[in-house]
């Protein structure tokens, strides 16, 4: 491993689903200059930065999840999955992380959650609805969601109060492929509904019609970077990373270098992270 380009000033990870490492760019550099090359990933999906810098990479062959140190830094601890394939990571409070399967072996897909510290398993997340889980993510109250394409084929999430069960369901988020769910500073709803390529915000109690701006890609995550003014999505579609300005979701333009439609982009995570409660 070496350092991202530039230090850690500032730098976006992205992940490859079918690549074999995470890859660092500079934050908004529209010279496109190639990435460094950092830590090891396989069939990853949704990676994620924690307020300390921290890089968390689900690994879907090994169905475990690695805590890496900042800056391109090496492993610091690795859960091993109990039940399934991970495929995403959220955060709220100091030391909760959550981490979603995509296939549960045993039964419908979950969430665990887990001290961050530590690494053990203090609970998990859990809805009668669960059947395909695509992101998890928190807003600055605590609160976790989760979106998840439902039996009938209906994109919805889910949300925790506090992280905690039982979960309640959005009365106004309904989409054909839902992406993982992200927040801005006033607890905006941030979701891509990557069948119809479009960026949908939802303000709050999320019971009204979105807001919706055209998608370039298919993307399932896309993350604020901390100033909240750029929104950050990983395209599969076109190999490469969408920057939309934010509010307004208007598209600015795109990292390519390194990066291949092949390998179907996934996961991406702005440093500094948006902040969590």
């Amino acid at each position: 491993m070496k350092p991202p380009p530039g230090g850690a000033a500032g730098h976006i990870a992205v992940a490859q689903f079918g690549g074999s490492s995470v890859l660092w760019f500079l934050l908004n550099d529209k010279k496109n200059t190639p990435p460094s090359v950092c830590q090891p990933a396989s069939s990853t999906n949704g990676i994620a930065i924690d307020r300390y810098g921290n890089l968390w990479v689900p690994d879907g062959k090994a169905n475990t999840t690695t805590e890496y140190a900042p800056n391109c830094g090496g492993a610091k601890q690795t859960i091993a999955d109990p039940t399934g394939e991970p495929a995403d990571v959220g955060f709220s409070g100091k030391n909760h992380v959550y981490i979603l399967n995509l296939n549960n072996h045993t039964g419908p897909p979950t969430v665990e959650v887990y001290n961050a510290a530590t690494g053990k398993q203090t609970g998990t997340l859990s809805d009668p609805t669960f059947n395909v889980l695509f992101g998890v993510g928190s807003d600055r109250l605590g609160n976790v969601f989760v979106s998840n394409l439902t039996t009938n084929n209906v994109g919805i999430v889910i949300e925790f109060p506090k992280g905690k069960m039982p979960g309640t369901q959005l009365s106004g988020v309904s989409l054909g492929l839902p992406g993982a769910p992200a927040f801005d500073k006033s607890n905006n709803l941030i979701i891509t509904d990557w069948l119809a390529y479009t960026i949908d915000v939802f303000a709050p109690p999320y019971s009204s019609a979105p807001s919706t701006s055209t998608l370039k890609g298919a993307s399932i995550w896309c993350k604020l970077n901390k100033k909240g003014s750029n929104l950050y999505c990983g395209d599969a579609d076109n190999g490469s990373i969408d920057v939309y300005s934010y509010p307004g979701n208007a598209y600015r333009y795109s990292y390519t270098s390194g990066l291949s439609p092949s390998a179907l982009v996934t996961g991406v995570a702005p440093y500094p992270a948006a902040p969590y409660m």
